[in-house]
């Protein structure tokens, strides 16, 4: 055994970890550095396709660093990873997003019960009714899937492997608070918040061993606060330069009262009902017996079995 390798002749898990990110990162560089020097306007700040081409570069490095990671260091497929390809696939992304959508509607529910949130009319261009709802739906696409990948994809499945599930959960849902800490306008409260809700998606993934699943609530969640609401997204809203697609035509929101309560311009997920309705979502997601890890095959056996099964019989390192 050595630094670099454990027992079984196994490179240890956190070099497999660091080479993640690094394949991660280093992929979504050098792929925003091609974009740049082939097309530098789409990359512009300033531009409508500049976000689009940030969270999808990244979304691409993420899936190369995943399909990497799944084949070269641990020999299984991404169906392993829980994006297996069949045709339970978009059913459970479907169930994800009403599950998601469902909670963060009753999150508007309660600020619009208290006065927190109203909405007014507003004039809309014609047409714009269609395309904008529409560009900001892939855009949230995009980057659900990217972060669950990024987070309750290999990262958390590795842990999983090396210590218990709510372990793993828990150190993932730090990181990813970690990350929306650069976010404009975030506060404690939001980061609690973020922490929570990598809490409930890693449950979410937990329950299921599904990525579709967890990336369908993620995007419930913030299709229904962006879109369907018009509230800003962790921070995000059509005020940022370059994020004027998320302003849903025909109606404004606002926010009224304490930002304690109602988030302010961070968005809902920077208030206390939030915290609530996030708290009661994760025992319910973590106890309910619609939520079932269903079997695709051996050949699709989950990543973490796979590991603690590897970690008995010493190969993991």
């Amino acid at each position: 055994m050595s630094i670099l390798v454990g027992r079984g002749g196994r490179v240890r898990w956190g070099w497999r970890l660091g080479l993640f990110f690094l394949l991660a990162a280093g992929g979504s560089f050098l792929l925003g550095g091609l974009a740049y020097g082939l097309a530098p306007g789409l990359t512009a700040g300033a531009s409508g396709t500049g976000p689009f081409v940030g969270v999808g570069l990244t979304l691409v490095a993420a899936l190369l660093a995943s399909w990497a990671a799944a084949r070269g260091l641990e020999g299984v497929s991404l169906a392993a990873l829980g994006l297996p390809l069949d045709a339970r696939a978009a059913r459970e992304a479907g169930f994800g997003f009403l599950v998601g959508g469902g909670l963060i509607a009753a999150v508007v529910a309660l600020l619009a019960a208290t006065g927190a949130v109203t909405w007014s009319a507003e004039a809309a261009p014609g047409g714009a009714s269609v395309v904008g709802p529409a560009v900001a739906t892939l855009f949230f696409c995009l980057a659900a899937l990217e972060e669950e990948l990024l987070f309750r994809g290999y990262p958390l499945q590795l842990l999983a492997g090396q210590v218990d599930g709510p372990a793993a959960i828990g150190i993932t849902a730090v990181g990813f608070a970690l990350v929306h800490g650069f976010n404009p306008g975030v506060d404690p409260i939001a980061l609690l918040n973020i922490v929570l809700a990598g809490i409930l998606l890693g449950t979410a993934y937990w329950r299921t061993f599904s990525l579709w699943f967890a990336a369908g609530v993620h995007l419930g969640w913030n299709w229904v606060m962006g879109v369907a609401a018009d509230l800003p997204v962790s921070g995000i809203g059509s005020g940022r330069t370059g994020f004027g697609f998320l302003d849903t035509p025909g109606f404004d929101a606002a926010t009224h009262g304490p930002a304690w309560w109602s988030g302010g311009a961070f968005g809902p997920e920077a208030g206390l009902a939030v915290t609530l309705v996030t708290l009661v979502a994760i025992v319910w997601v973590a106890r309910t017996p619609r939520l079932r890890r269903a079997g695709r095959g051996a050949g699709s056996r989950a990543l973490p079995l796979r590991l603690r099964a590897g970690a008995s019989d010493g190969e993991n390192g």
